[in-house]
């Protein structure tokens, strides 16, 4: 199965000796962190490789696998996608998604099949595996990712960590944030070259199958990622009856949001001088990520769905029953329930986060000069700035500058190239 060798060894070398002046400066900190980070990940993986020959020996039919429809929840990092993910998933008789331990400890079917009879058998002797689970899960509520992104053992996760297991993600940017190596995979259809691309999404589609054939074959596959705004493209030529749905937030909030997550992650893994150093290169990817699904699927509304964040969040219910009908799917009275009962839950949620702009070199001004675009397009409240009367509404031209100029960027699907 495809691993980027070349890559991981490029990234080591130049994460312990071209480091110098840098945001990922190897300071001593930053030095234990990789070497621990190393010494968990290569044993693990030559482990992973082990099981998935394995399943080729115990579960070969799990290459006739379909993956019929499956649902991608796409959108603008700190849009609700996650909150949508974990809501929908509440709905196990229809949907499957990805865990953080089949992410992490179980990629294969039979490791999974093995973690699953040991859990078994330990209901005879006192659970002492739903203990350690809770243990894991205790430690991982009081660490710092958790204050920006819930994350549980056994909760829904993005499955664009499963592609980790080949040293090919984006999710990679914050332990080794290189940008013209893995900050590509940001703008995955039009960065990745073609013949790359193909080998990605066969390792891809190989997990895929493993998981769906190891939950019982006959879900949907509900998948979330961000990051897939840039890979719709590729998505849609690999999975032709996909779904997807994109989530949009005001810029006013999301962006400041995105920066702050990312600074703390660059914190974590890198100790950088300034926690904000690629802020210029990331909000040029918000414009992407908010345009892009908008250019590709132009014409094509049936498998596109758009979602405010503020619906969202102000009336689940009502936009879970909209989805359902849209997919054509039918909730039962148990997960309507469930869906109530986050909608009363949502209603007294209050966000506690507040971020420094000016910390972060930005202001209002700034990010609606920024962003005026997007505002225009997706008609988001301004306050107290004004959105002048263009000629070129969002009814009837469909794009807009911003579009237009991705389009620019990239003629013909032009691959291999990095915005500039």
């Amino acid at each position: 199965m495809y691993f980027d060798f070349s890559m991981f060894i490029e990234c080591q070398f130049r994460a312990f000796f071209k480091s110098r002046g840098t945001p990922y400066r190897l300071t001593v900190k930053r030095f234990f962190f990789l070497l621990g980070w190393l010494l968990v990940y290569i044993p693990a993986e030559v482990v992973n490789r082990l099981f998935f020959l394995l399943d080729e020996i115990f579960f070969p039919k799990y290459r006739q696998q379909e993956i019929r429809e499956p649902i991608f929840i796409i959108g603008n990092p700190r849009s609700g996608t996650t909150f949508l993910h974990r809501l929908l998933y509440k709905d196990r008789e229809t949907f499957t998604s990805f865990t953080v331990w089949e992410l992490i400890l179980a990629p294969s079917i039979t490791q999974r099949k093995i973690i699953w009879g040991l859990v078994k058998v330990g209901r005879w002797v006192g659970r002492p595996f739903q203990r350690l689970a809770k243990g894991i899960n205790r430690s991982l509520k009081q660490s710092r990712v958790n204050k920006t992104h819930a994350v549980r053992l056994a909760e829904a996760e993005e499955d664009e960590h499963i592609m980790m297991h080949a040293w090919a993600s984006e999710t990679l940017f914050n332990l080794y944030p290189f940008l013209d190596k893995i900050f590509p995979y940001f703008y995955y259809d039009q960065a990745i070259p073609k013949a790359k691309q193909a080998k990605l999404m066969r390792f891809y589609k190989s997990m895929l199958r493993r998981h769906l054939y190891a939950h019982g074959g006959d879900k949907i596959l509900l998948s979330k990622n961000p990051s897939y705004s840039s890979k719709v493209a590729a998505l849609t030529e690999h999975f032709p009856d996909a779904r997807f749905i994109k989530l949009v937030r005001n810029p006013f909030e999301a962006v400041p949001s995105m920066l702050n997550v990312m600074a703390m992650g660059l914190d974590i893994f890198c100790d950088p001088r300034d926690p904000y150093a690629y802020k210029s290169e990331l909000m040029d990817l918000m414009n992407h990520y908010y345009f892009y699904p908008v250019q590709f699927f132009e014409g094509r509304q049936e498998p596109f769905q758009i979602i405010r964040y503020s619906d969202l969040t102000q009336q689940p219910s009502q936009t879970v029953s909209d989805l359902y009908a849209w997919l054509g799917l039918a909730q039962s009275d148990s997960f309507k329930a469930l869906v109530a009962e986050t909608t009363r839950t949502q209603r007294k949620y209050k966000s506690a986060h507040r971020y420094p702009l000016q910390k972060m070199g930005l202001s209002r001004q700034i990010l609606f000069k920024t962003f005026e675009e997007v505002f225009r397009y997706y008609d988001f409240p301004t306050n107290e700035f004004e959105l002048p009367e263009r000629e070129l509404s969002r009814q009837k031209q469909g794009r807009t500058k911003a579009a237009q100029k991705e389009r620019r960027r990239f003629p013909n699907g032009e691959q291999g190239k990095l915005p500039s």
